[in-house]
């Protein structure tokens, strides 16, 4: 057993399809060196699956501190503040959630948004359409990005272009399929995350179509596999290790106590990695 509050845990909504294992790679390794166990769990997109294991960690002694990639998009709900007046130090990952007062650790998703529809745009697309995420912070700044940047450049958010797409690749797969039989015209797709570009990418070549030639199509966290694809993932590095370390420290420095000062807030830097997926010429 343990010694008492030695373990810091860490809840995600996905772990199959998504950068969170490098995150809680990074983090692991950082708050082992300072004598911490880094527990991972798996939330499945679910708030109440998500609120249980809240509940759960909250009654568990050997737990010293939390990272939460929430699956919510409010967070007024009392599960967080027990955890607020039992003093559990919390960083929130990658998602913010209104009214709750924590370290936050994450991207400029509208800034994210915004540089790969750009890119897009500069390889000559001009019908630009937008698998969306989660109605949470981040699925909402890549969409406000996607549609800023159409609007700098004289384009149109079209009617029919901007879908809702979850944030896997089996959703990704049918949002595509929805978005080619409503707006054939499309001629380059945006998309929330990778998972979700791979199932756009599946129903494109599915529909016979040729990318980068007829669409192209680009993602966002450079998940390990993308580069091995039949038609390699353009993409938007998010450097997640660098998210976890960031995640870690803030957490190692609530615990050594100390005045209370306002909660840290981080945004880790990103870029846009270009591959096959968008290599058409260029008008």
């Amino acid at each position: 057993m343990p010694s008492h509050a030695q373990l810091i845990a860490f809840l995600a909504p996905d772990w199959a399809e998504s950068h969170y294992p490098q995150v809680a790679q990074a983090a692991a390794r950082k708050l082992r060196g300072a004598g911490y166990t880094l527990l991972a769990a798996n939330t499945e997109s679910d708030a109440a699956v998500e609120r249980q294991a809240l509940e759960l960690l909250l009654e568990c002694r050997y737990v010293a501190g939390l990272i939460v990639a929430s699956c919510r998009s409010e967070g007024g709900e009392a599960i967080f503040e027990s955890l607020a007046s039992q003093r559990l130090p919390l960083v929130l990952l990658e998602r913010q959630l209104p009214g709750v007062r924590a370290a936050f650790v994450g991207w400029d998703d509208e800034a994210i948004g915004a540089a790969a529809t750009e890119h897009l745009i500069s390889r000559g697309c001009r019908h630009i359409a937008h698998l969306r995420g989660p109605c949470h912070s981040s699925g909402q700044g890549r969409f406000y990005g996607y549609a800023a940047a159409l609007a700098r450049a004289g384009l149109k958010v079209c009617p029919g272009y901007v879908v809702e797409a979850g944030d896997g690749s089996e959703s990704g797969y049918r949002a595509m399929k929805q978005l080619l039989a409503a707006s054939p015209r499309v001629d380059g797709v945006v998309c929330y995350n990778d998972a979700i570009a791979v199932g756009a990418v599946k129903a494109v070549l599915e529909a016979g179509l040729e990318i980068p030639y007829d669409l192209e199509v680009i993602g966002a966290g450079n998940l390990h596999y993308t580069d091995v694809l039949r038609v390699p993932l353009s993409t938007v590095e998010l450097n997640a290790a660098q998210a976890g370390e960031h995640a870690a420290r803030l957490l190692l420095r609530a615990l050594a106590g100390g005045p209370e000062q306002e909660p840290e807030r981080v945004l880790v830097p990103f870029e846009v990695i270009p591959r096959e997926s968008s290599r058409a010429v260029a008008i």
